[in-house]
This record gives structure tokens, C-alpha cells and sequence, in this order.
């Protein structure tokens, strides 16, 4: 399996600071643009899979971790997460670089308005932005609600405010919209969601 050979961009490919050798073939970049077609979904799925590996990574900043760039990118490539997990750390340092750049929040939140970086499509209706304001209105009742559907899904958070299961349903009590709407957004948007779900200006 040769890495795909893209043209060389910071967006769309890590290129290697020295060539890397998995299985006999020498690899010295890897094409990233797989990441545009994860959701929020699959965040959700990879951060329930090191809960269940009782990883470190699943707790309070599992996107800064490097289990969860691993897991991330042996999804967005196809790569065998193997290929990954013997890599040295200079070269998984620049995975987990990636990964973290690819979801650095680009639109603000103002008002408890949450802008997507581009038009979202969700059952034939395009949505540029989500108001979020209602989540202030939660009860306590309501997060024992959200903590009973994850716990229904299998999922076990050492702390809700930071498991993105947990703010898509939230997210989805305070707006109307099914949970589906949420989790089908594009994997960028789950940084941006789970801090604009769990904003502190909230529990004031």
C-alpha cells in the first residue's frame, strides 16, 4: 500500500521529515483529504473505542491526544492502524500536529450561535449556522436524560462535558433537531461543538 501522491499542501497532505518504512515500503507523505469525509459520527465512535481500552485518551482532551490522531488517521486513510502505532515519534508528533491543526475552530460562536465552515446538508434543507442558546435552559433532569441515552448507546464518559456523544445530544434537546443532525455534521465541527455546547457563560 503506497501513500497517495498528492499535490504537496499544507491542507491536503502531511509530508514526512524523513521517509518512513512500514512493511517493506518506503512511505514519505500521507494524503489527509479522507479526513473531509468523517463526521462527527466518527469521532464519537473512536472516542467509545478508547473508553473501551480504558485509554488515558478518552478522558477530559481526547482530541489532543495521540491515540486519537492515530485512530483518527488510520480512518480518514485506510491505513491499518498498525502502521501508525509503530511509527516513530517525530513522524507521529506530525500526525498528531495534523489532526489537531485540521480541527482547529476557524468560526466563532457568538451568542451561542454556532457558524459552520460551510453549508451543512441535513434531510434536503441546507443550514449555515445552529442557535444553541436554549442549552442554557436544560434542567438537571435533562442531563440525566442525556446521561441515560449514552449509557442505552453503551457508552461510559469519565466526564460528559467532555465526550462529543454527550454534547450532541444536548445540543439536540435545546434545538429541535434529531441527534442525527448532529452526529452526521463534519468531524472539523466536533471541537467547535463540544465547547460550544459546554460554554461556560452557561453555568454562570
Amino acid at each position: 500500500m503506497k501513500a497517495t501522491e498528492t499535490e504537496n499542501t499544507e491542507k491536503n497532505v502531511i509530508t514526512f521529515n524523513k521517509p518512513y518504512k512500514f512493511e517493506g515500503t518506503e512511505y514519505t507523505e500521507i494524503d489527509l483529504t479522507g479526513l473531509d469525509k468523517l463526521t462527527i459520527k466518527d469521532a464519537i465512535d473512536i472516542q467509545k473505542q478508547l473508553t473501551d481500552k480504558r485509554e488515558v485518551a478518552a478522558t477530559v482532551l481526547t482530541e489532543t491526544s495521540t491515540a486519537f490522531a492515530r485512530m483518527v488517521i488510520a480512518k480518514a486513510t485506510g491505513y491499518p492502524i498498525e502502521f501508525f502505532e509503530v511509527m516513530p515519534r517525530s513522524l507521529s508528533k506530525q500526525v498528531q500536529h495534523a489532526v489537531m491543526t485540521y480541527l482547529n475552530i476557524d468560526t466563532n460562536t457568538e451568542n451561542h450561535v454556532m457558524a459552520f465552515e460551510r453549508p451543512y446538508s441535513f434531510e434536503g434543507k441546507s443550514y449555515k449556522d445552529i442557535d444553541l442558546t436554549k442549552i442554557g435552559d436544560l434542567t438537571s433532569l435533562n442531563e440525566s436524560e442525556a446521561e441515560n441515552r449514552m449509557t442505552r448507546e453503551g457508552i461510559v464518559s469519565p466526564d460528559n462535558t467532555a465526550n462529543y456523544f454527550y454534547s450532541c445530544i444536548l445540543a439536540s434537546m435545546a434545538t429541535g433537531q434529531p441527534e442525527e443532525f448532529f452526529t452526521g455534521l463534519p468531524f472539523k465541527e466536533i471541537l467547535k461543538l463540544k465547547l460550544a455546547v459546554n460554554d461556560s457563560s452557561f453555568f454562570e
